[in-house]
């Protein structure tokens, strides 16, 4: 029996996590993959067969069942927007499922640019989340370790090419995605894998100016947020089947309401 492609994190009650590949055209120093692909009790290998937009949509059914989903995140242990056309047939059919009443979100490096030049994603999602993690090229290459030429400058010419798309859609009087940006703390280098933070000396593992990485958000008129590092996703507690049934059901687990290290 296959595993579900849909995967829950504990504290986002309602939101429903598609891991829909485990390609990626980064290899980023703080990836949790590096640690394997067991993600708080769910199994995110794939078994090297990504499912179908068929078997997605019966996930998202089954978990849709189970408690109401809010929420729909493209994001598991590789780049979705390397099945470019998957991601939107899934788009397609959970739209003609549940209308306007979830929403849609996409996490993406937006390196699949480099592959696929399409913005009609953006007609059938909520919010388009990208992944700057830097404020150079040079810092970018360091820490995300990209498997393609001039990473950093393909990411520009994507979150152009978005700003270009929005300004024209506002022209119009369109709704348009909510766009962000993102970018991972990497201050705390106990929470990076032993395999990413090696390469650097205690204290000297690259760390992302914040302050210009804002100015490059608002410069798109855009937010920016900062992503934490995981740090417990492992437990063993995770895979307790009643753990796993809270989560399913939308609800926060008690050991997670004080939690400091929210994700």
């Amino acid at each position: 029996m296959r595993a579900s492609s849909i995967y829950v994190l504990p504290c986002k009650a309602g939101s429903g996590y598609v891991n829909i590949t485990n390609a990626c055209l980064n290899d980023c120093l703080f990836c949790i993959k590096r640690d394997g692909a067991h993600f708080y009790g769910s199994d995110l290998a794939l078994d090297g067969r990504p499912p179908s937009a068929a078997e997605i949509v019966e996930d998202f059914e089954a978990a849709d069942d189970v408690r109401r989903l809010k929420e729909v995140v493209f994001c598991g242990m590789g780049e979705p927007l390397l099945r470019y056309n998957c991601v939107l047939d899934v788009c397609r059919e959970i739209r003609r499922l549940r209308g306007q009443s979830i929403g849609i979100r996409v996490d993406t490096s937006g390196l699949a640019w480099s592959k696929e030049k399409r913005l009609d994603i953006l007609d059938w999602i909520n919010c388009m989340s990208i992944s700057l993690n830097a404020e150079s090229a040079e810092k970018y290459e360091a820490m995300c370790k990209p498997k393609i030429r001039n990473a950093y400058g393909v990411l520009m010419d994507f979150l152009w090419a978005i700003k270009v798309e929005q300004v024209e859609q506002d022209k119009l009087n369109c709704c348009f995605p909510h766009v962000r940006l993102t970018v991972v703390d990497t201050r705390e280098t106990d929470c990076i894998p032993e395999s990413g933070r090696q390469a650097y000396p205690p204290g000297q593992f690259p760390v992302p100016d914040f302050d210009k990485c804002e100015a490059i958000a608002t410069g798109f008129g855009w937010p920016l947020i900062v992503k934490r590092l995981f740090r417990d996703s492992r437990d063993d507690h995770w895979s307790d089947p009643a753990l796993r049934e809270i989560c399913l059901q939308g609800i926060t687990p008690d050991l997670c309401k004080d939690c400091s290290n929210r994700h």
